[in-house]
């Protein structure tokens, strides 16, 4: 097994070969790539499930509750909820597709991914005025959102995607093979 990672330019010229090649090809190929995923998801689950969570998210039911957030339409989301993605969309930034990617789906456990990249500091000793309740209204930061990311900074950066970086490779292997399956074919045909 490489440890190259194959460069693919534009994903969905292929999709939409295979779509005329045999209509429904294009899905088939989206859930073989979501199978081959999953291996991913199975190490990021269990690394969740082992962080005790900070103590300010343990309480209530809003928006970063550990055990009740919510996303967007209030649905409720568990700790452990990771969802493999599939896209054939290019980088706006980059020429290439990236075919596959995780998205952990609770608030709380995402915030913890993503302490320490700040300084810490509020920028403003009020937050901007928002319209409530047919009022306006401001609130002070308090250092409530300090001692939540003093409480949890013992975590690394992205802490729960380094988790699965053991596999990442054999998944990495797997998902190309897939995808030349499925290229071969287009090529043949061309």
């Amino acid at each position: 097994m490489s440890n190259d990672v194959e460069v693919i330019f534009d994903a969905k010229k292929v999709l939409k070969a295979l779509n005329e090649i045999e209509p429904g090809l294009r899905n088939k190929v989206r859930q073989d790539l979501k199978k081959e995923v999953k291996d991913l998801e199975k190490p990021i689950r269990e690394a969740i499930r082992s962080l005790n969570p900070p103590i300010g998210m343990l309480s209530g039911n809003g928006r970063l509750s550990w055990d009740n957030g919510t996303y967007k339409t209030g649905m409720r989301v568990k700790p452990d909820n990771v969802l493999a993605k599939f896209s054939a969309s290019r980088s706006r930034r980059f020429a290439v597709t990236s075919l596959f990617g995780l998205w952990v789906r609770n608030p709380a456990v995402a915030l913890t991914g993503t302490i320490g990249k700040g300084s810490m500091v509020p920028r403003y000793a009020t937050t901007k005025e928002y319209a409530w309740k047919g009022t306006r209204r401001f609130h002070t930061n308090n250092g409530q959102g300090r001692k939540l990311l003093r409480a949890a900074k013992h975590n690394p950066e992205n802490w729960f995607y380094r988790s699965g970086e053991k596999v990442l490779p054999v998944v990495q292997e797997k998902v190309n093979l897939v995808w030349k399956r499925y290229a071969d074919m287009v090529s043949r045909k061309l």
